[in-house]
């Protein structure tokens, strides 16, 4: 927590160089402080969102991917945002613009459902704070672990909820309970069975897009806490690719008929394909299952960086050859 000299001090800096248009040099030596300290307090300034930079993306180029991919995949919705050098500052810039095109589909009384993870995690702590009214964020599968990241689900559910004026239900459970009888149990304890009713409700969802092959942090998560290892060898044998809302799919964008799938405690692979999913996904390690989700039609909305999306087209085209070739 910032005391109020350093909150002051990080906007005083902010409004010289940011307003002012002065170096980090002059900024210093107005301050009486080295640059190298301005330099931390401009990026601390930024990280805190003291400071909001927008850029505007739109160009000839991005224009024309955005026009392939919505033209090659059918989807309505494509953000896109310039690929930085920095992996950590792009899939800030991506959780930014989801926030942003978030913050304009959001309206009163809406039933919201939300999945957890970094990229989900990252356009909650942009979005803007917004009192509507009726509005509904509802957790679509459980997440209980005994060393679940602090700053996953349940605070994402808080944060969303709390900037939006909204209600939330959670989802208290695993995401998978593999024995009939006790997911049933559990299914129909009240708070569970009311949250799993507001499911069917939601308008929208946002979640992200992970990818079976991947060693981000959101799929080593799910893949070493909640699935087991007998699961594990059916999702790669049944040719598992990708994963959205804790459900595993192939290449084709179509969910794996396997347990897990089934044994999800929350939403359902036939509510998913039903509902309007707003996506957040980023880095060539998804482009595979970005690829496949688009693919299968289970995206409405995709926000993602432009390496990524030319990465899911190139993919798009070589399995599109293969596939050809086989016949």
């Amino acid at each position: 927590m910032l005391d109020k000299d350093e909150h002051q001090l990080l906007i005083d800096a902010s409004v010289l160089y940011y307003l002012e248009g002065k170096t980090q040099s002059e900024v210093a030596k107005e301050l009486f402080l080295s640059r190298p300290k301005v330099s931390r307090l401009l990026k601390k300034a930024r990280d805190l969102q003291i400071v909001d930079i927008t850029i505007n993306y739109n160009n000839e180029k991005m224009e024309e991917l955005q026009g392939e991919i919505r033209r090659t995949f059918n989807v309505p919705n494509v953000v896109i945002v310039k690929t930085l050098s920095d992996k950590k500052e792009t899939i800030n810039e991506v959780g930014k613009a989801a926030a942003k095109e978030l913050g304009l589909i959001l309206h009163d009384d809406m039933t919201l459902g939300i999945s957890w993870g970094k990229h989900v995690r990252i356009c909650s702590s942009f979005l803007k704070k917004h009192e509507y009214s009726g509005i509904r964020v509802v957790e679509l599968f459980g997440a209980i672990s005994y060393d679940m990241d602090k700053l996953d689900m349940l605070s994402i559910g808080r944060s969303i909820s709390s900037k939006v004026g909204g209600r939330l239900y959670p989802l208290p459970s695993p995401i998978y309970i593999n024995d009939a009888n006790a997911r049933k149990a559990i299914m129909e304890t009240p708070l569970i069975k009311n949250t799993l009713t507001m499911i069917e409700e939601c308008d929208l969802i946002l979640s992200g897009i992970g990818a079976v092959d991947s060693e981000t942090s959101t799929f080593q998560t799910l893949w070493d806490n909640y699935v087991e290892s007998d699961i594990k060898q059916q999702v790669i044998s049944h040719g598992g690719i990708g994963f959205i809302l804790a459900h595993f799919f192939d290449k084709h964008g179509e969910f794996l008929d396997i347990p897990a799938n089934d044994n999800v405690i929350g939403i359902r692979t036939e509510t998913i394909k039903e509902k309007k999913i707003f996506a957040i996904a980023a880095g060539e390690k998804k482009a595979k299952a970005i690829f496949a989700a688009l693919r299968g039609g289970l995206v409405h909305t995709i926000v993602s960086d432009e390496d990524t999306l030319r990465l899911v087209l190139k993919y798009g085209k070589r399995l599109s050859e293969i596939e050809k070739g086989g016949r």
